[in-house]
């Protein structure tokens, strides 16, 4: 459990240091959405916006307003609408990533709806609008994921059903329980998250420089860039809710390392179903 609070501490200590957190407002990132996964926001098609198992929630009002990067050159266009001759392997990574952060972008956004519901049911307006901020956060990644899934034609969790009904429960649950409660849900889930982004992005490291040395298909890049915008995202999620007394909840310890394990294995099931 000491280790779980240990990585938790890492990374919020990551994005109090990163330059970026110093611009402007309490939400920076608000700038590198607008160079990365603003790419895929111009004019997206339907088929594009109901990709995958995707009850994908509505684009934030932010997501569809930043057209800062529009496509203009034949490279933007094929970084958004085609995708690499991979190999067998490349391909299965590149699946896996899709597959699995799809899932996890997925969860949670049901279990910030479980945590508004619970809210909203307490009649706590302030955390109900701390949450519904996160939440549009989210429902921005599960739009660009699906449009990353249908780009790269990568198969969605066979498990979606089952990851809805477990998120939204441990919203609920943990906002019935109280703010602080929730707050070490979000603490706990965005501290695995955030590692897990690393890892993805040290696994794709292979695909941004190609042993040949041509230059990588421009959907790799971006997609990298991507991964590292929604890992900064998710950790200033963890920076608010430790702000937000995460570390306060009765059974910290213990509810955090419950939930972060659960976590890690929803994350080895989703790699392969």
């Amino acid at each position: 459990m000491s280790s779980f609070v240990a990585s938790s501490s890492k990374l919020c200590r990551f994005r109090a240091s990163s330059p970026a957190s110093t611009i402007g407002s309490r939400h920076p990132r608000s700038v590198a959405r607008a160079l990365s996964s603003h790419a895929y926001s111009p004019t997206p098609s339907p088929s594009q916006t109901r990709a995958g198992p995707s009850t994908a929630t509505s684009t934030s009002t932010s997501t569809a307003t930043a057209t800062a990067t529009a496509i203009s050159s034949p490279s933007d266009i094929e970084a958004v609408t085609t995708t690499p001759n991979f190999t067998d392997a490349e391909k299965e990574l590149v699946d896996s990533i899709i597959r699995v952060d799809q899932a996890g972008e997925l969860g949670a956004n049901w279990i910030y709806r479980g945590q508004k519901w619970a809210m909203d049911l307490k009649g706590d307006k302030v955390t109900s609008k701390q949450v519904e901020e996160m939440w549009e956060n989210e429902r921005h990644h599960l739009t660009t994921l699906a449009h990353l899934q249908t780009q790269h034609r990568a198969r969605p969790t066979l498990l979606y059903p089952l990851w809805q009904a477990m998120a939204f429960g441990l919203g609920a649950s943990t906002g019935l329980m109280g703010k602080e409660a929730a707050m070490a849900c979000t603490e706990a889930v965005e501290t695995v998250i955030g590692e897990h982004y690393d890892d993805q992005l040290r696994a794709i490291e292979p695909l941004l420089s190609p042993k040949d040395g041509s230059t990588p298909h421009p959907s790799i890049p971006l997609m990298a860039n991507i991964l590292r915008e929604f890992r900064d995202d998710e950790l200033e999620h963890l920076d608010t809710a430790v702000e937000e007394g995460a570390q306060k909840a009765p059974g910290h310890s213990l509810l955090s390392a419950v939930i972060g394990f659960g976590c890690k294995a929803a994350i080895k099931v989703c790699e392969k179903v």
